[in-house]
C-alpha cells in the first residue's frame, strides 16, 4: 500500500504545536499507529503557502492509496475554515487539502471561530502516553489490509464546532492529547476513526468545560457505511 502523512502546524504563538507535530509523528510509528516509516511522513512547520500548494498537487499525482492530514494552529471560520499556516498570516482553505487521495483522514485541531471573534487564544495539551516505535512488518500489514478494506471516503475531523475557540497549551491540544489518548485501548484489533472521535469529543468536552468555563465540541464528517468498511483509527499492537 502507498501512504503518505503530511501534518502542518503554525508554531508562532502556541507554544504547543511543535509538541502536537512531535507526539502525532511519533504515534504514527508506534505498531497502534501502522507503524508508518519516517519517509512516509512529511512535516511542514510553518510552511509558505507558495511551497504548500505545488506539494499538494504533487501528492495528488503520486496517487495514494491513503492519505493523512494533520494540522495544529491558528484557525478560523469564514464560508468554511481556514487555516493559518505561518507568521505572515498566510491561509489555505480546509477544502484545499481534500481528495489528495482516495481514502483519507483530516484531522483540524485548530479554532474555528468567526472574523470577529477570533483572538490569540488556542489550542494543544500533549499527548501523554509513551509508545514503542516498532516498525513491525507484521502490523504494517494488518494495518495496510484493514485499510484497504476500507470503501473510499474522505472523514474530517475538527477539534471544535465552527464559532467556537480549540484550546492550547504548552502541553498540546486537548483535543488531539484525547484523540490520542484513546488509543491506549482497542477492543479487538481495530479502532475505527468515528469511535476514536467519539471518545475524544467527549473528554474534550468535559475537560474544557472544567478548566476553561467554556464549549468546545469536536465535530466529525463521517461516511454512515458498515463498520468493516471504515476507516480505522489505530490497532491493537
Amino acid at each position: 500500500m502507498k501512504r503518505k502523512a503530511l501534518l502542518i502546524g503554525s508554531t508562532h504563538g502556541l507554544e504547543g504545536v511543535k509538541v502536537d507535530l512531535l507526539t502525532f509523528q511519533e504515534y504514527l510509528k508506534t505498531d497502534r499507529g501502522g507503524a508508518w516509516y519516517s519517509s512516509e511522513i512529511e512535516v511542514k512547520p510553518d510552511i509558505a503557502k507558495r511551497d504548500l500548494e505545488p506539494l499538494i498537487l504533487n501528492y495528488k499525482r503520486e496517487k495514494y492509496d491513503y492519505f493523512i492530514v494533520m494540522f495544529s494552529g491558528h484557525g478560523g471560520q469564514k464560508r468554511e475554515t481556514v487555516l493559518e499556516l505561518n507568521k505572515n498570516e498566510e491561509t489555505i482553505a480546509e477544502t484545499e487539502l481534500r481528495n489528495i487521495s482516495d481514502r483519507q483522514l483530516n484531522i483540524y485541531d485548530c479554532c474555528r471561530a468567526y472574523p470577529s471573534y477570533i483572538t490569540d487564544s488556542l489550542m494543544r495539551m500533549k499527548a501523554a502516553f509513551s509508545e514503542s516505535l516498532s516498525k513491525s512488518t507484521l502490523n504494517r500489514e494488518r494495518y495496510e489490509k484493514r485499510i484497504m478494506q476500507a470503501i473510499p471516503q474522505q472523514v474530517l475531523l475538527y477539534s471544535c464546532s465552527v464559532g467556537q475557540y480549540s484550546y492550547d497549551s504548552a502541553k498540546g491540544g486537548i483535543y488531539l492529547q484525547n484523540l490520542l489518548r484513546s488509543t491506549l485501548t482497542v477492543e479487538g484489533d481495530f479502532k475505527l476513526v468515528g469511535v476514536a472521535h467519539q471518545e475524544a469529543k467527549i473528554l474534550t468536552e468535559s475537560q474544557v468545560r472544567e478548566e476553561h468555563q467554556r464549549d468546545q465540541n469536536p465535530e466529525g464528517i463521517l461516511p454512515k457505511c458498515l463498520s468493516e468498511q471504515q476507516l480505522v483509527f489505530t490497532i491493537s499492537a
